[in-house]
């Protein structure tokens, strides 16, 4: 009977340590999924500007002249960011991040911008960190991507997907911040480029009904009005597939 008892203390002993084991094991798998997957959901981790585009106090200038790095094609890639016209919304995405799915998929079917003379860059890290091949999959021929850490560093993006508004012709920094899909990301570029125009002179101080109207005016151009369902739709609707 006591070896018995015995026999089955050593068995039981024997299943905690295996199931503490298990545990430990599923544990450090879900964290390592975790990590690949971009870390915690763009949709619920703050950021430095979460869910809108802040300016950055005025005369900021832009962290790089200069966005250097490769297609996914193995192209070398050099844009400038000061020193030229228009304005430069980059997009920092990743091919394994939750929150930038639904934004590689509008890249695909093709994005308004808010503004005539802007264009959209892709930017990802380089090819050390992620698979050009994945990114070539996801890109689109209409849209620039260029692969660069270097970029990443220079901008310090806290997680992706995160945008930054850049105004060229001054090289500085218009805004910067994220939003759960791209509808959300356009009224914020559209914010931040009326916050401009408010805060420059243009031979006149501008009131709050003067910015407003700047702001609706860029929205109207791109027919989004008042009532349009981008507006007031529920933000975990926007980014359903």
């Amino acid at each position: 009977m006591n070896v018995l008892v015995i026999t089955e203390a050593i068995v039981i002993a024997l299943l905690v340590i295996l199931v503490a084991g298990l545990l430990r094991s599923h544990a450090e798998i879900l964290r390592r999924l975790h990590a690949l997957d971009g870390g915690e959901d763009a949709t619920d981790r703050p950021t430095r500007s979460a869910q809108q585009l802040q300016p950055r106090p005025r005369g900021s200038e832009v962290p790089a002249t200069v966005i250097a790095g490769q297609s996914p094609t193995g192209s070398t890639i050099s844009l400038p960011l000061s020193a030229t016209r228009g304005l430069t919304a980059l997009a920092f995405m990743s091919s394994t991040c939750s929150g930038c799915k639904p934004f590689w998929r509008s890249f695909r079917e093709g994005v308004d911008l808010p503004h005539d003379e802007m264009r959209l860059v892709v930017v990802t890290k380089g090819p050390e960190e992620e698979s050009p091949a994945a990114i070539d999959e996801l890109a689109t021929n209409t849209t620039t991507v260029v692969m660069s850490t270097q970029a990443w560093d220079d901008f310090g993006v806290p997680a992706s997907p995160f945008f930054v508004l850049i105004d060229a012709s001054t090289g500085r920094v218009l805004g910067e911040g994220s939003g759960p899909s791209w509808r959300r990301i356009v009224r914020m570029l559209a914010d931040a480029i009326g916050d401009e125009r408010a805060t420059q002179s243009f031979g006149r101080n501008q009131s709050t009904s003067d910015r407003l109207g700047d702001t609706d005016e860029v929205l109207r151009h791109h027919g989004i009005t008042a009532d349009d369902p981008s507006l007031w739709s529920d933000p975990v609707q926007d980014i359903q597939p």
